[in-house]
């Protein structure tokens, strides 16, 4: 019986060995939140105000970002304050060949008006960058480019 009990027990000291202690080194949470946003801009199209950014590839600390889950976008009107507008899910997280810029088109804007727009990424985690650069844009509809006008003079018959 003595016997048993030694054996169970130098079992559990090894396997306690194998399955203590850290794989990775410990990382701080504004290490592992995704880089921020630089190149958010904003341009006026038919449909409303199309925003476009490029995906952040690394966390803060320079480590590849793999996890990164949805983009929060935000909007303020005039010089009001930044609230939540939506959310734009990454649907390619475990593809090969990721999206490298995203757009979001903002319908529900008025003509004349000015908004600002900032975008946070996030991670599976919940672990969110800092907003990116501020776009600010006013409303305004696109003009279409005018047909020319023919510039030879017809020969009569």
């Amino acid at each position: 019986m003595r016997g048993r009990l030694a054996a169970a027990a130098a079992l559990l000291a090894v396997a306690a060995l194998f399955a203590c202690g850290r794989k990775t080194p410990v990382r701080p949470p504004e290490a592992v939140a995704p880089v921020t946003i630089a190149d958010l801009s904003a341009h006026n199209a038919t449909a409303g105000i199309t925003l476009a950014w490029r995906r952040p590839t690394e966390s803060a600390d320079g480590a590849a970002l793999w996890d990164l889950d949805r983009f929060v976008v935000e909007r303020a009107a005039g010089d009001g304050p930044f609230e939540f507008l939506v959310l734009v899910p990454v649907l390619d997280r475990n593809k090969l060949r990721q999206q490298k810029r995203f757009r979001y088109v903002d319908g529900a804007v008025e003509v004349g008006s000015t908004y600002q727009y900032r975008v946070r990424s996030v991670t599976i985690d919940d672990f969110v960058s800092p907003p990116s650069n501020v776009a600010s844009i006013e409303r305004a509809i696109p003009t279409a480019t005018p047909i020319p006008e023919p510039t030879a003079t017809p020969t009569p018959l």
